[in-house]
């Protein structure tokens, strides 16, 4: 492995000592992230210059451009300026790829600073343009809602996205865009710690940007190959590739990047030995990051020196980064919608299961009016026959050949017509648990609260999460766990029984939905659910005897409490606080006191 590395920075070396040129259609792109203000600088002369002449596909790839490198580089006047006449376009000109152009800016830029949802937003713009069959916006969409999940930690959710925009950029030729996809799939793998695929995806897309001259993005890439390396025990490889994109990333002012870099470059100076230069390091970078207000990256850095600071033996000034790191998580999972988040993925993967449906309705269709068509030329031929009073042994073979005919298409008719159904039907089924997903139980609550609000019993929401899940995964595999998850469902389900419906919403994540249930007797029925959990004997092959959960519980009121997102976000204000007091417990919204 350290040889393939060798060869990949000599490669590297020697496209840039031979002097390959970017080609032109990706020379801009490549400007994003190696001049970008310089870039932004020009795009806006460019833009003054066309004025109102300016067509509105060109406006758009301008304004996007100028977006990207806004993102790259912090710098929020460009990028509003981009996401508002994007906007602006989009209304004026009804094009909904400018108007997803906006969204997926927006989502980068929340991401990257740990503001709002940019999940959200992502998957908004992802379903403005999701019936378009331009082969460059569907790998376009694909790699950007990719991106999304991936840079928000959500690999399980990106790895089929990223995989998809992989096949989408290679099927027209795009080499930069194929680079970037396997560079998301890289961090997919990494965040599920599967370092050796990780590489593999890292120096795939570092030899691909190579191939195309864009030098500055291989030494890019070169940082998260670093951390894979740094995983395996390869300091002194990953300390090298982390230096030489710190010093890249600083050149042309990428402050983000640049503060993972240096956090990357603290690791490294403690796994060698070196405490002090990686307890000042990592503190620039907190300090420099509260400073340029990266709120998105403070607890992740914070997060790194608090345990540096344990490695050190200063365990006091560990304990208030980790408290100040609960604070800043606290405050982002109070301010973000996930309701929201949770309902538009819904609506996408819908959607994306609509258009097989309506395929296949389409289809049953043209199967219905053949079948029409052959019985009533098997009715022709019958009256025919009544008629004459001879018939030949070849008409009587072409009569019997219709009705077989007739009865294949309608035998094939029902088999489709069976097959939409259960693809209806797994639409609102978790495949693992067998219980009801979290699009059948948002249909099923709306429906509840749509019914009316009775005051004399109130309806009762839970919302309930694993207590350390991940250990289960990382130590004894992702098999083992979903045996845990299909353990635990079954025990909820029966636990629950008359009272409610029990649905799984997320990974590790629940709910229970009880109506008419009351504070009292919901209060009750959650803390059987807590104690039936933690008494579950766990299969052979998991490393934990037990297993424990959290479980957050709010009334439907009516008043503050009067949708269903309001409903579920005052579950989860409850499930955070349960968690943060010590988990395995229940804790109540609010509401009920």
């Amino acid at each position: 492995m350290r040889g393939m590395l060798i060869a990949c920075l000599f490669l590297t070396a020697m496209l840039a000592h031979a002097g390959i040129a970017v080609p032109e259609r990706d020379a801009l792109r490549y400007r994003t992230e190696s001049d970008p203000r310089g870039l932004i600088v020009d795009l806006r002369q460019q833009l003054d210059a066309l004025g109102d002449r300016a067509a509105p596909a060109e406006e758009r790839r301008l304004l996007w451009l100028m977006g990207v490198a806004a993102v790259n580089i912090n710098d929020d006047t460009a990028l509003t300026e981009a996401i508002l006449r994007l906007d602006s376009l989009a209304a004026a000109s009804h094009d909904d790829l400018a108007a997803a152009s906006a969204d997926f800016l927006r989502s980068r830029h929340q991401i990257a600073n740990g503001e709002g949802n940019g999940i959200s937003d992502a998957l908004r713009a992802a379903a403005k343009v999701q019936d378009d069959t331009d082969p460059p916006t569907v790998a376009w969409a694909k790699y950007n809602l990719c991106d999304a999940y991936a840079m928000s930690e959500k690999a399980s959710s990106a790895m089929s996205l990223c995989q998809q925009a992989e096949d989408a950029y290679r099927a027209i030729g795009d080499t930069w865009g194929l680079a970037e996809a396997e560079n998301d799939q890289g961090v997919n793998f990494a965040n599920l710690n599967q370092y050796e695929k990780a590489i593999e995806r890292y120096q795939s897309s570092r030899r691909h940007f190579a191939s195309i001259g864009a030098e500055q993005l291989v030494v890019m890439v070169g940082d998260n190959l670093a951390q894979m390396y740094l995983k395996l025990g390869r300091t002194q490889e990953a300390l090298a590739l982390s230096q030489a994109s710190l010093a890249q990333e600083q050149a042309t002012g990428r402050l983000s990047d640049a503060l993972v870099s240096r956090a990357n470059i603290a690791l490294d100076y403690a796994t060698l030995g070196k405490s002090e230069l990686a307890l000042s390091t990592i503190s620039a970078a907190v300090s420099d990051a509260k400073v340029a207000k990266m709120d998105g990256l403070l607890p992740d850095l914070l997060e790194r020196r608090s345990q540096l600071l344990e490695q050190a033996g200063q365990p006091g000034q560990a304990l208030l980064d980790a408290r100040e790191v609960i604070r800043l998580l606290g405050e982002r999972n109070a301010t973000a919608q996930r309701s929201d988040q949770t309902s538009l993925e819904s609506r996408y993967a819908a959607r994306e299961k609509e258009l097989r449906i309506q395929t296949l309705e389409h289809q049953n269709s043209l199967q219905d009016l053949a079948l029409k068509t052959a019985q009533a030329e098997a009715a022709e031929r019958t009256e025919a026959q009544q008629h004459q009073s001879l018939v030949s042994l070849v008409t009587k073979g072409v009569a019997a050949a219709l009705i077989l005919i007739a009865g294949l298409l309608y035998l094939l008719l029902r088999a489709q017509r069976r097959y939409a159904a259960e693809l209806k039907v797994q639409a609102l089924r978790d495949p693992l648990t067998g219980v009801e997903n979290r699009r059948a139980f948002m249909q099923r609550a709306a429906a509840l609260l749509g019914s009316g609000h009775s005051s004399a019993a109130a309806h009762v929401l839970m919302i309930i999460d694993f207590d350390h899940f991940k250990r289960i995964n990382d130590s004894a595999g992702h098999p083992q766990g979903d045996r845990v998850l299909a353990v635990v469902t079954e025990y909820l389900t029966g636990a629950v029984a008359n009272h409610g419906h029990v649905a799984r919403i997320g990974g590790e994540e629940f709910a229970v939905l009880c109506p008419k249930l009351g504070a009292e007797a919901g209060l009750r029925l959650a803390e059987t659910l807590r104690a039936g959990v933690a008494a579950l004997s766990m299969p052979a092959a998991v490393p934990v005897a037990h297993i424990t959960v959290s479980i957050g519980l709010a009334l439907f009121d009516g008043v503050r409490c009067h949708d269903l997102a309001s409903w579920m976000r005052a579950a989860d204000a409850a499930l955070y606080s349960a968690k943060s007091y010590g988990r395995d417990r229940v804790v109540a919204s609010t509401l009920l006191h």
